[in-house]
């Protein structure tokens, strides 16, 4: 992802082209590509609590450049009335993302290069300026900094602590009493201040539909240092007070440890890059292998499973992009590891996290799968799984059922997959086995009713959704499938007689002839009637409940009244789009026409469109959704969350579903 002085100029549209960086614990640094904060979680630094509660800590960095011939403002905010000032961004020359935010501004003959990186499981951001060309010149940075919800506004307010110097290098900033402390490492000097910006805008949640509000931010001093000709000025700022006692105690900084900031930084940088190549190597390598037992899967004639070149590798327009979205969301939380479904500031979901670990599985990453499996099933109380936890205390919360049947299916694939019968037999299947009688015989609202269907709510409010039967169908195949894989026979033949028996029931209770789709639920009043992506899952599950003729009149249904290329509607009508149904949908279509050349180059085209939307992939990743304009010709706007759920379903159909079509034709004869 690189851009020129011909977009960062122009700022307005240099707004709509923003970059997000993961810390591995739900915390995160996210902005746009001119260093505008447009959206009010955008920071260089949100911290994460070890359950999961955020707080934005360092908004930004304000800098200005001083030459022999003056004094240069090198930032831009956005204020009240759509004023832009400083304005900053006309001395960029270039951003990249390499592999993290790269600005170069050009002023007069000094060349700057600034960078942002986060500490991996860190709450940490690090920021370089390096100078590259040029006579010396002067820098000073003045942090904009915050205590807050990322979803929040901050304000003036008298009781703010401030800045407190404990040693030269470093500075500890205390916005208010129980909020987390701010501490920054530095290689300048430190000016104390106590002043305000007031009336900060952030046009992108106007946009979404929010009131004009605006922010105050404190800026506590200033950090000013000279910079000669390759020299650097670095600024580490983290929400823990003894993070380089940290790293030195994980082994992080080497032995001895650096003895200045400016050698910590290289190190850390080094090992950020390593770890990323790293990363990378690996999911495309995995990529790689299940696309060739893709190929295989769906027949020889094309000859791209015996290529020798990969199918997959960093130069796949998809792969690399949302391989990195995936593996950005695995996030720790204690003792667990898990999936977030959407980052800078969505809170987890044990549905959302389940959903998206097909595509880690695709990756071949099947040590993680196996964690964020093992940390889902340890929480499984009378059968149900955690739909998401408290981000204060960790206290899991229960209620979905949905949860707990899409960790039969995550179970299921990931056990076909890495074939780790052990980890099922000992931990997997007695626990998945205890949650199926649950459910059978009733907890907390769940039942199986004398018709067989799934039934969720008490009294009067019980209903049998049409989703929650489809995935209570797709888990009694799958316990069929791993109990004859530990060896238990019987039991996989029950299972498998009982799917038999509810995909009878279920097509002759939930399928509306009429309108050629699935009722959305059956209530004690008789069906009722509505259309969402929920349905999709009869026809993208493997085996599908429904018959081949209701399948395809059923996506013919959802393709005319919520598709997009950009996302399925909400519902039909609505101009807001989800982009987590898509890799879904195509699955289905495909399903639907039995994956042939047309069907292929459908899907083909409709991910082009949805690239060119996107823009460059990997910036902030994939949208949660588009809000569609209602003036035509007019662009979508992006949602403020990054969906790694999104990015995992368009990867696993990318890998799994799609042919090789570039591999086919170069492959020998």
């Amino acid at each position: 992802m690189r851009f020129g002085q011909d977009v960062l100029s122009e700022l307005r549209s240099a707004l709509d082209r923003e970059w997000l960086l993961p810390n591995g614990l739900g915390g995160s640094a996210s902005g746009t590509v001119v260093g505008v904060n447009a959206r009010r979680t955008h920071a260089l630094l949100i911290a994460s609590t070890p359950h999961g509660r955020l707080t934005s800590l360092l908004l930004r960095v304000d800098e200005r450049l001083a030459l022999e011939g003056g004094t240069f403002e090198l930032g831009c905010s956005l204020w009240a009335g759509g004023l832009a000032r400083p304005t900053g961004h006309r001395l960029l020359e270039e951003f990249r993302l390499d592999p993290w935010p790269v600005w170069r501004y050009r002023v007069g003959e000094v060349v700057l290069e600034k960078s942002v990186f986060l500490v991996h499981r860190h709450n940490a951001v690090v920021i370089s300026y390096r100078h590259l060309e040029g006579p010396e010149a002067r820098l000073a940075l003045s942090p904009l900094v915050a205590a807050r919800d990322p979803h929040a506004l901050g304000r003036e307010r008298a009781q703010v602590r401030g800045a407190a110097q404990g040693v030269p290098g470093r500075v500890r900033i205390e916005m208010d009493a129980g909020a987390p402390a701010l501490t920054l490492w530095h290689n300048g000097a430190f000016l104390p201040a106590r002043v305000w910006q007031r009336q900060l805008d952030y046009p992108f949640d106007d946009a979404a539909g929010r009131l004009p509000e605006y922010e105050d931010a404190l800026v506590p001093g200033h950090i000013e240092g000279g910079l000669a000709p390759g020299a650097a000025l670095h600024v580490v700022a983290a929400a823990e007070d003894d993070l380089f006692r940290a790293l030195a105690a994980e082994d992080r900084l080497g032995t001895p440890p650096p003895r200045s900031l400016d050698q910590c930084v290289a190190v850390l940088e080094r090992a950020e890059r390593e770890r990323l190549a790293f990363e990378r190597d690996g999911s495309l390598g995995g990529a790689d292998f299940t696309a060739r037992q893709a190929a295989a899967a769906h027949g020889p004639g094309s000859g791209a499973a015996r290529q020798i070149e990969p199918l997959v590798d960093a130069r796949d327009p998809w792969a690399p992009a949302l391989a990195a979205t995936l593996l950005g969301a695995i996030t720790r939380r204690g003792p667990r590891l898990t999936l977030l479904a959407g980052l800078p500031a969505r809170p987890e979901l044990g549905a959302e996290t389940l959903r998206a670990l097909p595509a880690l599985v695709a990756l071949r990453d099947f040590e993680e799968s196996r964690e964020v499996l093992r940390g889902a099933a340890e929480y499984l109380h009378e059968g149900l799984a955690a739909e998401g936890f408290d981000p204060t205390d960790g206290t899991p919360r229960y209620g979905d059922p949905a949860v707990s049947l899409w960790l039969v299916a995550a179970a299921d694939l990931y056990t076909r997959r890495s074939e780790d019968l052990d980890f099922l037999r000992d931990t997997l299947y007695p626990a998945l086995e205890g949650m199926m009688q649950f459910y059978r015989a009733g907890t907390h609202g769940v039942r199986v009713d004398e018709d067989g269907l799934l039934s969720s709510g008490n009294g009067d409010l019980a209903i049998r959704r049409a989703d929650l039967n489809i995935l209570w169908y797709h888990a009694l195949v799958a316990m069929a499938q791993l109990a004859r894989l530990i060896g238990r026979r019987e039991s996989g033949a029950f299972y498998l007689a009982w799917a038999h028996e509810h995909q009878k029931t279920f097509g002759e209770t939930m399928w509306d002839e009429a309108r050629g789709r699935l009722h959305h639920a059956l209530g004690p009043d008789g069906p009722k009637p509505g259309l969402d992506a929920t349905q999709l899952l009869a026809v993208s599950l493997a085996p599908p409940i429904l018959p081949p003729d209701r399948a395809s009149r059923l996506v013919e249904s959802i393709e005319r009244e919520l598709f997009t290329p950009l996302g399925l509607r909400e519902a039909p009508g609505s101009e807001h789009v989800l982009t987590e149904w898509l890799g879904t949908f195509h699955s289905a279509d495909l399903r639907v026409h039995g994956r042939d050349a047309e069907s292929q180059a459908r899907v083909r085209a409709r991910l082009e469109t949805l690239r060119a939307a996107l823009g460059p992939l990997a910036g902030g990743g994939i949208p949660a959704g588009f809000r569609l304009a209602k003036v035509a010709g007019a662009p979508p706007r992006r949602d403020e969350t990054a969906s790694a759920l999104a990015a995992a379903e368009l990867l696993r159909v990318w890998i799994e579903d799609l042919d090789r079509v570039e591999a086919a034709v170069a492959s020998p004869s």
